[in-house]
């Protein structure tokens, strides 16, 4: 017996090392990894972001060890200016795994050495990146490569008060400039004294509206060449030789001469919930918030974007921001990848769409009947969507040096037009000078 006590012994204490190993091996196995996404979704957007990282981490994200840490990094111009410090500081070991930009950033960043291409994460995958829309991959493509991943996705619509429309007489929104301008001088009041107490309109055109004004005409224009820089770094600008400027600013400033127009270049959400504006663009993602600005004042109905006239027949483009990954050194873009898959994935850009406006960038979200119950319930969400189905997947936003100095560029040169009386001719040269002119500053500097 007590031969038998000593072997079993020894039988423990060789059993001891192995177990050791084995506790030791699971507990790295349960190493997290924390990814970090740096944003700029606040108010609406930032609770809908939050929601989407909670219910990554506390799912799929535990299951795979993965944690993601999203960090509030302000505007979207502020996501970029400090994304791009760390570019130019020489060292990756700062940058997030994940950034999410507007389209004024993709500049900066599509050649840059640390990107790390969605289009290859996919293929590494084996993700059928047919599942995601046609335009909103053709939105963050350069020179055939899928460099992010679309996420919150918008087109451009026009917002209108039903309820004066209807008091007016009017029983549909307008659908050219021409109409426009003609539903703005109705909708426009004044007081006794002849001063204007609503405006039928607002809008200072920038980038923003002037990539559908002019880049639906003839099918589909482009603003520069480069296919507005999704082929290449722009070199010139095509609206002068093309026409599509002087097209255009020919029906701005007869919808100006209606003295319906108000030139209002900020918090036009705010003039337009408080009924000062009975008509404005806007993103589609500004439908939640915008209805909730109006409370019960009126009634809020949205329209296809309005065409400049009868033959411009491109449609919209995709605009909105996308999910870019980097490389900071740590070898998690595999890790980083699985949080893009689930937060494009039908459930999630559903919940998305209800919080926040932007469209599903997933084609199999529009077959769930939870999204379809949804359309039922709120149609207004789904004017977007026909206005994107119906639209050239081939027009897009615009990617341009200088891309600040271009959007006033544009929106001073239309004011000036309009207050000092110049030509839609003489204004389009202007403009073609002057943004030709960083352009050529731009090619200087980087040759």
């Amino acid at each position: 017996m007590k031969k038998l006590s000593i072997v079993l012994c020894l039988i423990a204490l060789l059993a001891v090392p192995s177990l050791f190993a084995q506790a030791k091996g699971e507990v790295q196995d349960q190493k997290i990894t924390t990814i970090t996404w740096w944003h700029s979704n606040s108010g609406l957007l930032g609770k809908a972001a939050d929601a989407m990282v909670s219910e990554f981490n506390t799912g799929i994200g535990k299951e795979l060890n993965i944690q993601v840490e999203s960090v509030y990094q302000g505007k979207s111009s502020d996501v970029l200016t400090k994304t791009k410090a760390i570019f130019q500081s020489g060292s990756n070991s700062e940058l997030p795994d994940l950034v999410q930009l507007d389209a004024s950033g993709v500049l900066d960043i599509r050649d840059n050495q640390y990107l790390i291409s969605m289009e290859d994460l996919a293929k590494k995958d084996a993700y059928d990146l047919n599942q995601i829309l046609e335009a909103a991959k053709l939105s963050v493509t350069y020179k055939d490569s899928m460099i992010a991943m679309p996420f919150n996705s918008s087109t451009i619509l026009l917002y209108y008060n039903k309820t004066a429309l209807e008091e007016a007489g009017i029983s549909t929104p307008p659908r050219t400039l021409d109409e426009l301008a003609e539903t703005a001088l109705k909708l426009k009041k004044t007081d006794e004294k002849g001063k204007t107490i609503r405006y039928g309109f607002a809008n200072v055109p920038t980038t923003y509206e002037l990539i559908v004004w002019l880049g639906h005409q003839n099918g589909v224009t482009y603003i520069t060449d480069q296919e507005n820089g999704h082929t290449g770094i722009p070199t010139k600008v095509l609206f002068a030789e093309n026409g599509t400027m002087e097209t255009f600013l020919t029906k701005w400033k007869k919808l100006y001469a209606t003295g319906s127009l108000e030139n209002l270049t900020s918090d036009v959400n705010g003039a337009f919930a408080s009924g000062r504006v009975a008509m404005m663009v806007g993103s589609t993602s500004n439908l939640t918030t915008v209805h909730q600005m109006i409370g019960d004042r009126f009634e809020m109905g949205v329209a296809a974007f309005p065409m400049v006239d009868e033959q411009a027949n491109g449609g919209v483009n995709v605009g909105g921001g996308a999910l870019y990954a980097l490389d900071n050194g740590s070898n998690n873009s595999d890790k980083a990848w699985e949080f893009v898959k689930f937060a494009t994935s039908k459930e999630q850009q559903l919940a998305w769409h209800i919080a926040t406006g932007y469209f599903p960038v997933n084609r199999d979200t529009y077959t769930m009947d939870e999204f379809n119950t949804h359309l039922e319930a709120n149609p207004l969400y789904g004017v977007a969507i026909r206005q994107l189905q119906a639209s050239n997947p081939k027009l897009q936003g615009l990617w341009i040096p200088s891309a600040y100095q271009v959007y006033y560029a544009f929106q001073t040169g239309i004011l000036k037009m309009l207050v000092e009386d110049k030509t839609p001719k003489e204004t389009t040269v202007s403009l073609e000078k002057e943004i030709n002119g960083y352009l050529e500053d731009f090619l200087r500097m980087n040759q």
